[in-house]
Order: structure tokens, then sequence, then C-alpha cells
């Protein structure tokens, strides 16, 4: 069994001058048995990161305020993201 998982930030949502950037976890596999494949993937949500003019917050799935540089530690493509 072959399975691939890491975390990606998908489409920006931008609501009355709030962005909100979800971070996602996407796992993507695959199996062989007996000549016949079998593929999967799932997307997982992990953070949220709310931008407005007061700043950036970032918080997990579960509601908890996280850090945003534990985000861009976990997630590196996300430091280009909140530039724009």
């Amino acid at each position: 069994m072959m399975r691939k998982e890491y975390l990606a930030c998908e489409e920006v949502a931008a609501i009355g001058g709030v962005r909100i950037t979800p971070i996602v976890r996407i796992l993507v596999g695959y199996t062989e048995i007996k000549g016949v494949w079998s593929f999967y993937g799932g997307k997982q949500p992990v953070y949220l990161i709310i931008s407005s003019r007061d700043g950036q917050r970032a918080y997990s799935v579960t509601g908890q305020d996280v850090s945003i540089q534990q985000v861009i530690s976990d997630c590196p493509a996300t430091a280009a993201g909140l530039e724009g």
C-alpha cells in the first residue's frame, strides 16, 4: 500500500474585509491486490487563518488558538498565501 499525506492551503474566502484561509490535510493512497488497483483520497480541515485589519489569528479545527508560526511550520506554503 502506498500513501501520501500533506497539508495545503485551500482557496481564500473574502467576506467584508475579512479573509478566511482554510488549511487542510490531503491524503492520497493506492493499493494493489491480485492485479486489482484501488485508489482513495480525502481532505480534512486542520486550521483556519482569519485575516482582518486587526491582524491575523489562527485556529485549529478544535477551535483552539494556534500561532501563525506553528501553521507555517506545519504547512510552509501558507507563508506565500498570507502575503496577499
